[in-house]
């Protein structure tokens, strides 16, 4: 007996969601249901269970946009500090190598490294000859050299004349 009471109120459920009675349980149909329909309270719960799901959807969504963002400005970050790193040791591998000609032109010319400037070791080199004129002038010659004198050579007559006095003696 006690299966029954159980069974009947199983039937009374089934008969509910069977019929498409609304939520008073009057046993009729709402309006515009067929009978095979759902009942209206059942399509609320539904469209109720619809709106949290998109909503659900939609903040998993925004995490997940969040998250990408975060990745991608991490990723961006790193590009950058990465960037950075390249130039600095660009700039470290060009000082050495231009140490590097400094000190070999100075061994060449022996203008002191201190003083040479360039970024290339044909300026470096351009710079030391600069240096090393200015430093140790050449001299420039006498203006007649390599031409015959045009004329006797200042005090001439007197040396003629000193010449001839003694030569006597």
């Amino acid at each position: 007996m006690h299966d029954m009471s159980h069974w009947r109120r199983f039937r009374n459920n089934l008969r509910l969601i069977d019929s498409g009675a609304d939520e008073g349980g009057s046993g009729e149909p709402a309006t515009g249901d067929t009978g095979n329909e759902p009942a209206a309270a059942n399509v609320d719960w539904k469209a109720k269970f619809e709106e949290q799901r998109a909503k659900d959807n939609s903040k998993a969504a925004e995490e997940l946009q969040q998250f990408k963002d975060s990745q991608l400005s991490e990723a961006e970050k790193a590009a950058k500090r990465i960037k950075e790193l390249e130039a600095q040791n660009a700039a470290y591998a060009a000082e050495r190598q231009q140490n590097e000609w400094r000190a070999q032109v100075s061994k060449e010319t022996g203008v002191p490294a201190s003083l040479l400037h360039g970024d290339s070791l044909e300026a470096m080199s351009a710079n030391a000859k600069a240096i090393d004129q200015y430093a140790h002038p050449k001299p420039k010659g006498m203006p007649n050299q390599g031409k015959t004198p045009d004329g006797k050579a200042a005090g001439a007559d007197e040396r003629a004349w000193a010449d001839d006095l003694f030569s006597n003696l």
